[in-house]
């Protein structure tokens, strides 16, 4: 019993340092937790290693709650919704993952009257179960809508591809 009490205190160490890590907005390494008389000492962290340089066509991811700087004009977001995370690569297409507070059908209805708004061509929309998808088309790009409604708010994960 003694045992399975020292691995949940280590496991519940460990999660906590995890989580304290994730809710970082640096990349500075993560304070070691307290230390027990059941937790070993922890080692110094590495140092990072320096980000490679990108190459024309490589994507840039943003971990940063912004918008790309380079997305187009006529991609819609929603407007109560908050940035997570994007990624762009030059030629291939932007993602942008957002959160709000707002059910997943009212976003969906927003996208679907919105994107037409601003000249793109509606494809599909659907939903079922808190989960809703927009695709659209324009000038040789494609944009696709992923809603995911929840307890919490709803989750949108917005792409727009360039065709081939």
């Amino acid at each position: 019993m003694q045992h399975l009490r020292r691995r949940i205190s280590c496991a519940m160490v460990g999660v906590a340092v995890l989580v304290a890590g994730c809710n970082r907005e640096s990349n500075e390494p993560v304070p070691a937790a307290a230390e027990t008389p059941e937790a070993a000492p922890a080692a110094p962290a590495p140092a990072p290693a320096p980000a490679p340089a990108r190459e024309a066509g490589e994507a840039a991811f943003s971990g940063d709650a912004e918008l790309p700087a380079n997305l187009a004009q006529d991609v819609p977001i929603y407007a109560p919704a908050r940035p997570v995370s994007s990624m762009t690569s030059a030629g291939h297409g932007t993602i942008v993952n957002l959160r709000s507070d707002d059910a997943a059908e009212r976003i969906s209805a927003w996208y679907g009257s919105e994107l037409p708004a601003r000249g793109w061509e509606l494809e599909k929309q659907s939903g079922a179960a808190g989960s809703h998808l927009v695709t659209a088309h324009k000038n040789g790009r494609k944009a696709s809508v992923l809603i995911t409604g929840g307890p919490q708010g709803s989750q949108i994960l917005l792409t727009v591809l360039e065709e081939r």
